[in-house]
């Protein structure tokens, strides 16, 4: 049981709702990309999804580590607070990973797509972070 709540929340993490997926591709296709920067960008995304999505794995690992320790009211305070700082530090090594990613992807295109790439960026950070202030219970706060 454990194993298949873990294989659906892990889903959920590795895997953009199909509206993002559909606006990205779109975004893409804006951009037009030669083929030498489509190689180029796709090198740069390889290189990093293995760390994102072992970062989500250890993330959702910790954050219901966390759900079962809240469910203990006789749960030690310590180590509460041990695997939310771990949570927070996963978060600020995502970040900046994926800063060092947008730095590197930039780095490939020329100004105006420099330009539409972070525009998307930044508004795509924005709804999310609308999105996440909705979202109730993040790290156990």
């Amino acid at each position: 049981m454990t194993l298949a709540v873990s294989f659906v929340i892990l889903f959920l993490f590795i895997t953009p709702p199909a509206r993002a997926q559909n606006s990205y591709s779109e975004f893409e296709r804006g951009l037009q990309l030669s083929d030498p920067q489509k190689t180029h960008v796709e090198d740069i995304r390889n290189r990093y999804v293995n760390e994102w999505q072992s970062s989500r794995q250890e993330s959702a690992r910790k954050r219901m580590e966390l759900r079962e320790l809240g469910k203990d009211p006789g749960a030690n305070a310590g180590r509460i607070g041990r695997i939310q700082s771990e949570l927070q530090e996963l978060d600020t090594v995502r970040h900046n990973s994926y800063q060092q990613y947008r730095r590197e992807v930039s780095r490939t295109l020329n100004e105006r797509q420099r330009e539409q790439y972070n525009t998307f960026c930044d508004q795509e950070r924005k709804k999310r972070m609308r999105e996440r202030s909705f979202a109730p219970g993040r790290h156990g706060r």
